[in-house]
């Protein structure tokens, strides 16, 4: 068995324990790294599914600076995983532009002008015009309401 696929089963082992014991915060860095693994094992709509949950752990109000900048970076990495794996440009630009907002919380120029730099690119981008609109949205709802287990 490979480091990274061990590396996988143990982050699933340690969600399970910090969700059996109700620790938010643990299950949030649990989520986040077991979306790293997949993400390098090139199980994209699980690094996918694993980042959207990280983010539903998250307080629904931004509490201080640090949370806005996690917020801006995961929504930059969910547009990006979105746009060049799973080949959606409609999908990657919702990201973007959720990634900007937390950016102009942030007030963080040097991030907003990289965010609509990529969502200028994407605008551009034969996939714009060939990509159909929705697709991930509706894979990671199917994939948070259990149509493939963790």
């Amino acid at each position: 068995m490979s480091e990274q696929m061990m590396q996988s089963v143990g982050c699933r082992v340690s969600l399970s324990v910090f969700q059996f014991l109700g620790d938010r915060r643990q299950e949030l860095v649990a989520f986040h790294r077991l979306a790293t693994v997949y993400y390098s094992l090139h199980m994209y709509e699980m690094a996918e599914d694993c980042y959207l949950k990280t983010l539903s752990l998250c307080p629904p109000w931004l509490q201080s600076p640090k949370e806005a900048l996690y917020y801006a970076k995961v929504y930059y990495r969910l547009g990006r995983l979105t746009f060049c794996q799973l080949k959606d440009a409609h999908d990657a630009t919702e990201y973007f532009l959720l990634a900007l907002a937390a950016a102009v919380l942030l007030g963080d120029d040097e991030l907003q002008d990289t965010i609509r730099s990529r969502l200028d690119n994407i605008c551009q981008s034969p996939l714009w015009h060939s990509s159909p609109s929705g697709c991930s949205s509706e894979r990671a709802r199917w994939l948070s309401g259990g149509g493939l287990a963790l």
